[in-house]
């Protein structure tokens, strides 16, 4: 995931989020179906038919969309992910199935390379296309402006009518004083809003948890933006990463991100003890299982004004600290869990089911 790794004096991303228990992942399923969502086997379960996924019924003027992650992107990697990388017109098919728009991963390690996107986005985007489905936003992983390939990745996707991507978010320097680095990540934004203006792009910087994220205390992200049009480059609220950082207070970090808020990643936890550290630390959970409540993501909508982008970010299927494909053959278990959070994201919005 081209995350710049953490001093050992903090949780790594992976090790902060990417850990569920498999009882979580089970929720969904009976325990031979889940392991067989998870588990690659030359004698794979017959493909479903797609006469049993009904798309998830319409959001109104809600844009729903789902992060495909690892999960159809090929992983981290590793050969044994990347032999599972779904081709343009599976991802067509399994977002199809789940009922909902694509966060398609552009990153050195993604579903599509930046310095091959101009090549290889049109046959995704038209993939989609022909199952009514479109890419909402580009997961990407750039993160300063004088990195390689980022302006033509995002010149070849404005030309295919994508013109929103995820920033992947700046990291303070934890040996250093962090409200000194601020002007830094200020200067960095300015350059990306600058290029996003000029093309007709939107960033959305995507709120983390975590010492070392810069934006995940809320007041930094509010000053780091300073004068920023959120047209250009906005936030991502993030559920569980702000009330993991804010707890009692997070309808602090509602209100003061409202003005800059374009989009909602949802997602939930609950806190567990790891048995390494023996710290309480956030895992992720199925969507309405956690401590993200329905009011948390009713109140970012309210503060915003209106419907925004919600973007459905929950990593199924985890087990220590190794993420797991979901082979397009087996890929039932990952549909389900992806419609039942859709389900109950829709209950929480007030729509008819």
């Amino acid at each position: 995931m081209n995350t710049p790794n953490p001093s050992s004096a903090s949780l790594s991303r992976r090790d902060f989020l990417t850990r569920a228990s498999v009882g979580a992942a089970a929720a969904y399923l009976a325990p031979s179906a889940g392991l067989a969502a998870i588990t690659p086997s030359p004698a794979a379960a017959p493909v479903a038919s797609t006469a049993e996924f009904t798309p998830t019924a319409g959001f109104g003027k809600f844009e729903v969309s789902v992060l495909e992650k690892w999960h159809f992107d090929g992983g981290d990697a590793s050969p044994e992910q990347i032999r599972y990388k779904y081709t343009p017109e599976q991802t067509a098919q399994v977002v199809d199935e789940i009922g909902l728009d694509l966060e398609l991963t552009v990153r050195k390690v993604g579903h599509i390379t930046p310095e091959k996107a101009a090549d290889e986005l049109p046959a995704m985007v038209a993939a989609l296309a022909k199952k009514g489905r479109k890419i909402s936003y580009l997961a990407t992983d750039f993160v300063r402006p004088n990195e390689p390939h980022w302006q033509n990745a995002l010149r070849a996707a404005k030309k295919l009518g994508i013109n929103r991507y995820r920033h992947r978010g700046f990291q303070y320097d934890l040996t250093k004083p962090r409200k000194a680095q601020i002007p830094t990540f200020t200067s960095w934004a300015r350059e990306f809003a600058a290029f996003n203006k000029e093309i007709g792009m939107q960033a959305v910087y995507q709120i983390h948890a975590g010492a070392r994220m810069a934006g995940s205390a809320a007041w930094d992200l509010d000053m780091i933006l300073d004068d920023i049009d959120p047209k250009y480059f906005g936030i991502a609220f993030d559920t569980q990463h702000v009330l993991v950082e804010q707890g009692l207070s997070y309808s602090n970090a509602v209100d003061l991100l409202a003005p800059r808020t374009v989009a909602l990643c949802v997602k939930s936890f609950r806190w567990e003890e790891d048995p390494k550290t023996h710290r309480n630390v956030p895992m992720q959970v199925p969507f309405g299982q956690g401590f993200v409540k329905k009011d948390m993501v009713t109140d970012v909508i309210a503060a915003h004004g209106g419907p925004l982008p919600i973007i459905i970010h929950i990593e199924h299927f985890k087990f220590g600290p190794d993420l797991y494909p979901s082979p397009f053959e087996q890929r039932k278990g990952i549909v389900t869990a992806f419609r039942n959070d859709a389900a109950v994201l829709k209950n929480w919005l007030g729509l008819s089911s």
